[in-house]
């Protein structure tokens, strides 16, 4: 019998770049019914999020030592990694390194893969409602841009799975966050937020070409068979792991 594999997305904008490891590991298994989880979150057993860790990363044949991994706290906070390990209290990592796959944790927020192909730096974005109002997507791409010299028309740029305009219902307070054109309005007095073009709009004025831009067509939230989503599952709710890295 084969044995058990992650259900991977890759986004096609990448895949000219044979020097590229750009994955999003979803719930799903291709091989069983099984679901994974990658995060140690409130209601899941700790040795079975280690267990799915390690059947990922034989999976896509790096090693625990080569992960930089940031403590999350939905901040526009940046980590320059220069080795693998824990980074406390970012939401962006930027490496110049190869052999370092950055890691973010999702289940709803967007992960963000920046790469300039020229320059080979590579950023991993974990991008919500509050890391976009602090336009932490925008400031990456100044933070590429100041210490690499790197040119904002030359990055690649993939927008990954998250929360979509379809289902992200917020509160009515958001007309005060983000401009009206990012907010679809319902008839209960809220609104559906557009997190994929806040965040396509801010790679635009910072200089990315439309052209080096893609979207994930998917949305968390309506997409059970296949991605964890905390607004769906609340507490009960797992988490995916986005990896970005050099070869």
């Amino acid at each position: 019998m084969k044995s058990d594999e992650v259900y991977l997305l890759k986004p096609e904008i990448f895949e000219k770049f044979d020097n590229l490891l750009a994955i999003l590991a979803t719930r799903k298994s291709v091989n069983s019914d099984r679901t994974f989880n990658f995060g140690f979150t409130k209601n899941n057993d700790p040795e079975e999020v280690k267990n799915n860790r390690r059947i990922l990363l034989e999976q896509l044949g790096i090693s625990e030592t080569q992960l930089a991994i940031p403590k999350q706290i939905h901040s526009s906070n940046i980590c320059f990694v220069e080795k693998p390990g824990i980074y406390d209290e970012c939401d962006a990592l930027v490496t110049d390194k190869k052999e370092i796959f950055l890691v973010v944790s999702v289940a709803d927020c967007s992960p963000v893969y920046i790469y300039d192909p020229k320059k080979k730096i590579i950023s991993l974005v974990h991008c919500g409602w509050r890391g976009a109002s602090e336009k932490i997507v925008e400031k990456t791409v100044a933070f590429i841009r100041d210490k690499f010299k790197s040119e904002p028309r030359d990055l690649i740029v993939h927008i990954g799975a998250c929360a979509s305009v379809c289902c992200y219902e917020v509160d009515k307070e958001f007309d005060k966050i983000f401009d009206v054109r990012f907010l679809r309005f319902k008839r209960n007095g809220k609104y559906h937020f557009d997190l994929k073009g806040e965040i396509y709009a801010q790679l635009v004025k910072s200089g990315v070409k439309f052209e080096n831009i893609s979207v994930s067509p998917y949305c968390t939230i309506c997409g059970g068979d296949i991605f964890h989503s905390y607004r769906r599952d609340g507490e009960n709710s797992g988490r995916m792991w986005a990896l970005f890295g050099m070869r």
